[in-house]
């Protein structure tokens, strides 16, 4: 690929983003971790971790995460001999953010960002103005990172042969299928369906008509209308209600209609959709709060016995302020186990259940292409020290001698516990856990994985009720219809559709008074100034050349 020089990069850059605001955040002695399968010897030296290096890197939150200098921390940074020096980004500005980093010449080693499966356009834009450094060819010292580098879908991230980015998957390779099907769940008063004699329904409309029940019949028993259908952790989880209707809206993924490829809310199948969802916000079924509550807001009624529904994701149940905990805090004596259970999803027109795909990765890590040699081996040792059997002892149990003990293959928690008698959350214990255990994989699988950490740190009860979860799941559902070459497919106008704004325009047709199919065939209609027609075009184009 052709590179436009740095200066010039930065000047337009600076000419785009000049109105974002932009921050950085500020910014010991535990027992030296064996690295030997991490952290092959490098040749110039015994010892690759002799010269002590500064690395600044970017995570949501970090520069609280940091702050404290805990043991986890200090541990790592003892291990290769490197201080992380925090920049800080938030939800709500990490790519804005970024942006202004990379105008200014300012971004840091290690690049926090989504931006290869969100807005691949502006991955391109980093790789053809030379902002971010190409990883080694040759990655067999490093075989964590190679895994990874190796794994489904990443090809489609390659940019002339070389790869830019590595994906911060978010499950195991080898787990994939499993752990996603847990990532969306309904959970139910299960004692208010059976107070009211609702057995689980069998279609959106009974399902419509439980939610209904919960709003009307008074199911918590105190005489007072205040009781709403269903609440939300954030809009993505409440859209898993409508898979049976439409299953690729579960991904929001691309589908084959009359010979041609389009993005899923361009589908004749959001005509029942948006006709269902319309209905839910009419019949009051759906919270009539949900457009106006911030995340997590939503959570508090289902918790306060104010609401019958709630979607989130099956995991959700853990940690000090999960949906258990938080439930039980608000209905003393009661177990939630008793009252609560998952809702499964009715069969979808062709007779079958469909459990929740997705991509394999969201967000990734890049390197500053100013990082030297030495400073990108040092880094990559780091990651692929992450990605490994290591790393996960440590972000499972903590730190041997004080969080556990070790005899042969069996684990003795040693660590603190809570008033309730449950082991204290390492992330907690260790404000840096959360940042380091994620920095190159999500790790979502091992905070549900059956094991004698899981189950000190949560209790049996809940580590099973998610065990018998992924096994229903898929004993009993079959993965959603899912192009996965479309994640990271990218041409001119496809790469320009990431500017519209799926969630706002929902939300505005489900508000609204006008008819819900009119209302958004003409949203989708403005969609072509924006080049949906022309990303169709290519994307069609595309897909026939594959095949």
């Amino acid at each position: 690929m052709k590179k436009t020089s740095k200066a010039a990069s930065f000047t337009l850059l600076t000419a785009l983003f000049i109105s974002v605001l932009s921050g950085c955040g500020s910014a010991n002695n535990v027992p030296e971790a064996s690295n030997n399968a991490q952290a092959p010897t490098n040749a110039e030296s015994d010892n690759p971790y002799k010269d002590h290096m500064d690395i600044s890197v970017s995570w949501w939150g970090i520069g609280v995460g940091f702050q404290q200098k805990d043991d986890i921390l200090q541990h790592v940074e003892n291990t290769f001999n490197v201080t992380f020096k925090p920049m800080d980004i938030g939800w709500d500005n990490y790519k804005q953010k970024a942006q202004v980093w990379a105008a200014a010449g300012q971004l840091p080693d290690i690049i926090t960002n989504s931006i290869t499966n969100d807005s691949p356009a502006t991955y391109n834009e980093w790789v053809n103005q030379d902002l971010i450094h190409a990883l080694p060819d040759d990655l067999s010292a490093y075989p964590h990172v190679e895994q990874v580098a190796k794994a489904k879908g990443v090809d489609g991230i390659r940019r002339d042969g070389k790869l830019y980015a590595i994906p911060r998957m978010t499950f195991p390779l080898e787990q994939a299928e499993a752990v996603w099907a847990v990532d969306r769940a309904i959970f139910v008063r299960k004692d208010w369906m059976e107070k009211l004699g609702i057995a689980d329904p069998k279609s959106f409309e009974e399902f419509n008509a439980m939610l209904k029940a919960f709003v009307e019949k008074d199911p918590d028993g105190n005489n007072k209308n205040d009781t709403t259908g269903i609440v939300m952790n954030t809009l993505g989880y409440f859209k898993s209600v409508f898979v049976p209707t439409f299953p690729q809206m579960g991904n929001q993924g691309w589908v084959e209609e009359d010979g041609k490829w389009i993005p899923f809310y361009a589908s004749q199948k959001m005509d029942e959709v948006v006709v269902q969802a319309r209905q839910m916000y009419k019949d009051h079924t759906l919270d009539p709060d949900f457009a106006v509550a911030k995340a997590g807001e939503g959570n508090q009624k289902f918790y306060q016995n104010k609401a019958g529904a709630f979607a989130f994701k099956t995991d959700g149940i853990l940690g000090a302020t999960g949906i258990q905990s938080e439930w039980e805090k608000n209905n003393p004596g009661l177990s939630f186990f008793d009252h609560v259970k998952i809702l499964h999803l009715w069969p979808g027109a062709d007779g079958t259940v469909y459990r929740q795909v997705n991509s394999p990765w969201w967000s990734e890590t890049m390197i500053n292409v100013d990082v030297d040699d030495k400073k990108l081996d040092r880094i990559l040792r780091i990651y692929d020290w992450l990605l490994s059997a290591e790393g996960k002892e440590l972000f499972d149990y903590g730190i041997e001698g004080k969080d556990y003990t070790k005899d042969g293959d069996k684990y003795v928690i040693t660590r603190a516990k809570e008033e309730n008698g449950q082991y204290i959350d390492l992330k907690k214990a260790y404000p840096s856990m959360d940042i380091i255990s994620q920095m190159a994989a999500w790790r979502n699988a091992s905070a549900i994985e059956d094991s004698e950490s899981n189950r000190a740190a949560h209790g049996d009860a809940a580590i099973q009720f998610i065990q018998d979860e992924i096994k229903w799941q898929m004993d009993n559902a079959k993965p959603m219809p899912t192009a996965f070459e479309f994640f990271t497919m990218t041409t001119p106008a496809k790469d320009k559709l990431s500017a519209i704004n799926f969630d706002d325009d929902f939300t505005k047709m489900i508000l609204g008074k006008d008819d819900p199919v009119q209302t958004w065939r003409e949203i989708v209609k403005g969609y072509d100034s924006k080049g949906l027609q022309q990303a169709i075009t290519e994307v069609t184009a595309e897909m026939a050349k594959q095949k």
